[in-house]
């Protein structure tokens, strides 16, 4: 009897810690670089099997976390080399010249101060992002009819609608009040409207709506452009994230990031329905208060 109830024991318990052994094997693997290693699940419901699956599901985590990071380097790379090596040439033409004009010695500081300034702008863009995502950004509430804020916005993308014949159309009641930041809301606005313009072609149409009830307000910003592929609707949001069409397009995919960002701080969110070929809906949904 003591013989065989040392061999159970013995059966049972390595029977219970050869998911223990499989998860630290694994665990070993992945500290040693093998991200793509996961614990073998073998289905027989128990809390080894749970604990198995939990880990694989944070190894998936952590592996799309890194992939994204790695994303996300290479477009910064991409987006920080081609000024650099702009202003890289323009230096080297002017210092190959044995006498070089003044007109061109100023051409060449106002090549540099232009780039240096989209250097600044994206580095400033990619802070506010990162402050918004960790709960840190500073909000300034105020009082605001949002009929002015999104008439103020019209007026300064105007011209610029005007440049591709694209006409802005906006439909909103007299007055309606909020209490939140003036100035993300404006950013975000003035993001999504760049963003519309953008990728509108000549003679379409741009539709501003804004609505609400006693909870919240919506800002509809609607388009006629290229529009979003169903593949790439869920990455718009991403930071640097640029879909194929659009990467002919001056930029460096941070606007829809920043407004998605801001409008989280704000305590709302956006949303975005798009058909290729037929253009774009962007909505956003603002709490009437903060407070």
């Amino acid at each position: 009897m003591i013989l065989l109830s040392t061999l159970v024991g013995w059966f049972m318990a390595r029977r219970a810690l050869s998911g223990v052994i499989q998860l630290t094997k694994t665990a070993e693997a992945v500290a040693a670089g093998a991200l793509k290693e996961r614990v073998p699940v073998k289905g027989r419901q128990d809390e080894i099997d749970r604990l198995a699956m939990t880990f694989n599901v944070m190894l998936e985590r952590i592996n799309d976390l890194i992939q994204g990071m790695k994303e996300i380097n290479d477009n910064i790379a991409h987006d920080l080399r081609s000024p650099i090596a702009r202003m890289r040439g323009l230096a080297e033409a002017v210092l190959t010249d044995d006498e070089p004009s003044p007109e061109a010695l100023r051409l060449l500081c106002g090549d540099i101060i232009e780039q240096c300034d989209r250097l600044l702008g994206m580095i400033n863009t990619v802070l506010d992002i990162s402050e918004a995502e960790a709960g840190i950004v500073k909000i300034a509430i105020e009082n605001l009819n949002i009929v002015e804020i999104v008439n103020d916005a019209v007026e300064l993308f105007l011209p610029m609608a005007e440049d591709k014949d694209i006409k802005l159309k906006v439909q909103m009641p007299d007055k309606m009040w909020l209490t939140t930041d003036r100035r993300k809301l404006q950013r975000i606005l003035g993001n999504l409207l760049d963003n519309a313009i953008k990728f509108t072609p000549r003679g379409g149409v741009i539709t501003i709506t804004v609505g609400g009830d006693e909870k919240g307000v919506s800002i509809r910003v609607e388009d006629t452009g290229i529009g979003i592929s169903e593949n790439d609707i869920p990455r718009i949001f991403e930071k640097f994230y640029r879909a194929d069409k659009s990467r002919s397009e001056p930029g460096s995919g941070l606007g829809l990031s920043l407004a998605f960002a801001f409008a989280s701080s704000l305590g709302g969110s956006i949303s975005v329905v798009s058909s290729p070929g037929k253009g774009s809906t962007f909505t956003v949904i603002l709490p009437k208060s903060l407070t």
